[in-house]
């Protein structure tokens, strides 16, 4: 079969396209606008309301407010979320391997945000722990995609850890950098990091 045809946008239907854009634009301002000013006339109690239904029923709303809020969770809630998000993130569409499948992107901010609240709240036992969890699930996606385009987000949702860890005890960190490598089913998430704590040089 031969290739189809390019047949270039002529000048009216672009600027057609370009009205389009721009009108769907003002709705969008136009809501917002009245969504604001319909929220400045509400109780303080009603605002409460709303927003705890919201976040009960979106959680990229929950996400977005806990995030703006600064909230602070205990570790077994932060491990909980962890996991969730960790799950939304990893999402394979199995009935599309082999392409470029719907990623939730939102869902890898989340990610190395409660990795980064983990370990400020000094967890970093569990913070190593889960991010076992997190590679295993992430490298199937990799693993299943087209093109990877989701391992820069995979590595920065590790950063954190690492980062932790830099002065870690090393017979530890060396044991859990091992088990990372072992649940990388591509064999390549961190790879150069993972593999100098694996393997460390001995001082001259």
């Amino acid at each position: 079969m031969g290739r189809e045809r390019y047949i270039p946008l002529t000048d009216a239907e672009l600027r057609r396209m370009e009205e389009e854009v721009l009108a769907k634009q003002k709705l969008v301002e136009i809501r917002q606008a009245r969504i604001a000013k319909t929220l400045q006339s509400q109780r303080k109690e009603s605002l409460l309301r709303i927003l705890t239904k919201l976040c009960g029923e979106n959680i990229h709303a929950r996400w977005m407010v806990e995030a703006e809020m600064g909230m602070v969770k205990p570790v077994e809630l932060v491990l909980h979320d962890l996991r969730e998000a960790i799950q939304l993130a990893t999402y394979v569409d199995e009935k599309r391997m082999d392409s470029n499948f719907s990623v939730d992107w939102y869902a890898y901010v989340e990610v190395k945000r409660l990795m980064e609240m983990l370990v400020s709240l000094d967890a970093i036992s569990e913070a190593m722990e889960i991010a076992i969890h997190f590679v295993r699930q992430a490298s199937r996606q990799l693993e299943y995609s087209d093109e990877g385009m989701m391992l820069e987000e995979i590595e920065n949702s590790l950063q954190p850890v690492f980062e932790a860890l830099e002065n870690h005890e090393e017979a530890q960190r060396s044991a859990w950098a091992s088990s990372m490598q072992a649940a990388d089913l591509v064999g390549f998430i961190c790879h150069a990091k993972l593999q100098e704590w694996v393997h460390p040089q001995i001082p001259k």
